[in-house]
């Protein structure tokens, strides 16, 4: 077996390989080899050996990382090195930092409101990933660089798709640079115009990243010269405690890029497939906006995440949601640096690649009955089976290099999800489970080409019957 095989099935077939990491799996068991040099295992319970906590030491893999942000958090595979970068923008990302962004998060849900409202006016359909990805990137954008330097996409009268375009561009285009790691730098030094008859997406990520970095050099200038806003990275620039290696243009602007594009995509997506399948399945969305009209009788109030987070069917909801979505389909490969992994009768050398994927995780039979059903009422039960689905839910990945952001897309699930189910009657228009069945693994999950799109009627503004 060479990475031959691997390349045939993530380039040549388009993102397949994590379905023929399955069907081996099938074949041959819980633990196959899928390369030269990686293992991978498929048992949930196993889960939190191989994505453990800081006590154990876990390397990323080297050679699977993006070349396209190299000196960002993203990209950093040693444990100590990866820490010191985690350490400095965890803070940022933390439960109490989130509550103090909650005003903010609740304004730009309300903008969004607005275009549901002109959408209601207009009557014409709206298309969820297009809507939320903008929120995303409105929320994201302003926390990173300023209210001033902030993109404001839900400002402009009509929504487009170049967000959209952008961001789920640049994860298909991960595949083709996995394997052929020159294939960035390639680029970086060719015209749009040709590179973009290689890789059609080509336009569409060079606006998102011109984008991006145009506004992080703006608030790098500015901090130069002495003028401060509150913001992530103004606040990085200055903070001594970190290296100053760890502070120059290129390597903050690397993890610029990695939180516009990482922190925007997968949780954008999730809300838009969650309020898919909550408007595909009358008596969850009946039950939902029951609680949520007992909870805030008010449909023009801003419902606070704390009294959100206390609405057991909403959590249900978020969580099946999360678990149903399974949007990081990626496996995830982890190097354990001096320690042997033991699986069953199995010992794997310290410093082989182990992977495991969240994608097969979340829709394991033995532990989440009936995996493919929506069914918020399973996190409604207790009793040994709950135990075990919150053992293996881990939408986020779990361990000293999961994902930073659980916080974040929590608070923009509770107050997205309620404040748009509690003020408006929306409908499914021209849209099916093509659209939200992921058949593609670009990193993230990516339907068949075309089909990323959940289009919505408005049929009523229900804070216009409160008045």
């Amino acid at each position: 077996m060479t990475r031959w095989y691997e390349m045939y099935f993530d380039v040549i077939r388009g993102g397949q390989f994590m379905w023929e990491i399955d069907r081996m799996h099938e074949k041959y068991g819980p633990i196959v080899r899928i390369n030269p040099y990686e293992l991978h295992i498929k048992d949930p319970i196993y889960y939190n050996t191989v994505y453990t906590g800081p006590t154990m030491k876990r390397d990323k893999y080297s050679w699977f990382l993006s070349a396209g942000a190299p000196n960002s958090l993203f990209s950093t595979a040693g444990y100590n090195h990866h820490r010191l970068r985690r350490g400095m923008l965890s803070p940022y990302l933390s439960k109490p930092a989130i509550r103090t962004l909650e005003p903010v998060i609740q304004e730009k849900v309300n903008l969004l409101c607005r275009h549901m409202r002109d959408a209601l006016r207009n009557d014409v359909p709206l298309e969820l990933h297009r809507c939320f990805i903008s929120l995303a990137v409105d929320i994201v954008s302003q926390y990173a660089f300023g209210k001033s330097n902030g993109f404001n996409v839900l400002q402009e009268k009509v929504l487009n798709d170049n967000w959209k375009d952008g961001v789920t561009g640049a994860f298909a285009n991960l595949l083709l640079a996995r394997h052929f790691h020159f294939i960035p730098s390639l680029f970086r030094g060719l015209p749009v115009w040709l590179t973009s008859l290689v890789v059609p997406a080509t336009r569409h990520i060079e606006f998102m990243e011109s984008s991006i970095k145009e506004r992080f050099k703006h608030v790098y200038e500015m901090n130069r010269h002495g003028i401060k806003e509150p913001c992530i990275f103004s606040e990085l620039m200055h903070n001594e405690k970190h290296p100053a290696a760890e502070r120059t243009f290129n390597r903050l602007k690397d993890d610029a890029l990695f939180l516009m594009v990482a922190g925007t995509d997968a949780p954008s997506q999730a809300l838009a497939i969650m309020l898919y399948h909550i408007l595909n399945n009358r008596e969850v969305h009946e039950k939902l906006r029951e609680e949520l009209v007992y909870a805030l009788p008010d449909a023009r109030s801003d419902p606070s995440l704390a009294v959100l987070e206390n609405i057991p069917y909403l959590t249900a909801v978020i969580k099946e949601g999360l678990r149903i979505t399974a949007l990081v389909t990626s496996r995830l490969p982890r190097i354990s640096p001096d320690q042997i992994l033991e699986y069953g009768n199995w010992k794997i050398p310290a410093g082989t690649p182990v992977s495991m994927s969240i994608y097969l995780t979340l829709r394991d039979p033995s532990v989440f009955p009936e995996p493919l059903l929506f069914s918020p009422e399973r996190w409604m039960q207790q009793g040994p089976g709950r135990s075990q689905m919150d053992e293996c839910f881990v939408p986020f990945s779990r361990g000293s290099q999961g994902c930073l952001g659980p916080n974040m897309a929590h608070a923009w699930c509770y107050i997205g999800l309620a404040t748009i189910i509690r003020r408006f009657d929306l409908s499914l228009f021209e849209t099916t489970e093509e659209n939200v069945t992921i058949v593609r693994d670009c990193f993230n999950g990516q339907t068949k080409p075309g089909y990323n799109k959940i289009q919505v009627k408005v049929q009523r503004d229900l804070t216009s019957s409160a008045m």
